[in-house]
């Protein structure tokens, strides 16, 4: 039997991708996936930048949004590469009981305490679960078109911790897309940075990352690329200057299971959509 979820946002989506959200709630829904926004949910403290700054108050962070889902007797799951990441390696250092137990002192004081009882779950693995025999149940559409998937760091790295996807050649997010006739292209066996982590150091070298990649990509014969991170749909669909589009995972499955592209928000696309 599967946990009833919190469903965690982050900053990115609410804030700048909205559309996204929109699409993640539509394919939630159609799959009969129990969710309900995380209460008092903040900033997961994202683990390039805000993480390496104050290792104890991310801990404690993260950890009061462990206990919020956990009180309520719900798993988090996460619609962004970096939330996940957050969110699963503070789980996995809370399991350690001495650990928890200073996280713990801290939360104390807002009556919250953390258990270790809270599963931290991406919007992939969610759907993985569901089946394939659901999803193609479900699908109304096909997208024409070759498909370059990339899954991002934070989903397969560090792979012994998170347990998504192996970090060599990993298939998941091509086989799922497959699920809803996707004519998916595979050019990686191991995963690229889009260089998105790196876009407020230094610049030029996170544009010619992302120029790789794209090239990489259409060299292998992509008409469009797919992705599971809100972080690398910002890279890819803002930044770039190849031209090539992409969609987020939820947006692919939403638009396969019979929504439209104006109830998805297409026109939002920096890189227009070919349909």
């Amino acid at each position: 039997m599967s946990r009833e979820h919190c469903l965690f946002r982050g900053c990115l989506i609410p804030t700048r991708l909205p559309f996204l959200e929109k699409a993640s709630i539509a394919v939630l829904d159609k799959l009969g996936i129990d969710h309900e926004p995380l209460p008092g949910a903040t900033c997961c403290m994202e683990p390039i930048g805000l993480r390496s700054m104050a290792m104890d108050t991310w801990l404690a962070v993260t950890g009061r949004m462990l206990a919020l889902a956990e009180r309520d007797g719900r798993d988090i799951l996460t619609l962004c590469n970096g939330c996940f990441v957050s969110l699963k390696e503070a789980a996995h250092i809370l399991s350690d009981s001495e650990a928890r137990e200073r996280v713990n002192l801290i939360l104390s004081d807002i009556g919250l305490e953390y258990g270790g009882g809270c599963q931290v779950r991406h919007l992939l693995e969610v759907i993985r679960d569901q089946g394939r025999s659901k999803v193609v149940d479900l699908t109304e559409r096909t997208l024409n078109a070759k498909m370059a998937v990339h899954p991002g760091c934070h989903l397969v790295r560090p792979s012994q911790i998170l347990g998504v996807e192996r970090p060599f050649r990993p298939q998941l997010l091509a086989e799922v897309a497959t699920w809803v006739g996707a004519d998916v292209i595979q050019t990686q066996d191991w995963p690229r940075c889009c260089g998105g982590g790196l876009s407020g150091v230094e610049e030029e070298l996170s544009k010619e990352i992302l120029a790789d990649t794209v090239q990489e990509f259409r060299g292998g014969g992509a008409e469009l690329i797919l992705i599971p991170c809100p972080f690398c749909f910002v890279q890819f669909d803002l930044k770039q200057r190849e031209g090539l589009p992409v969609l987020y995972l939820a947006e692919l499955l939403a638009w396969s299971f019979g929504a439209s592209s104006e109830e998805l928000g297409f026109k939002n696309h920096r890189t227009r959509l070919p349909f």
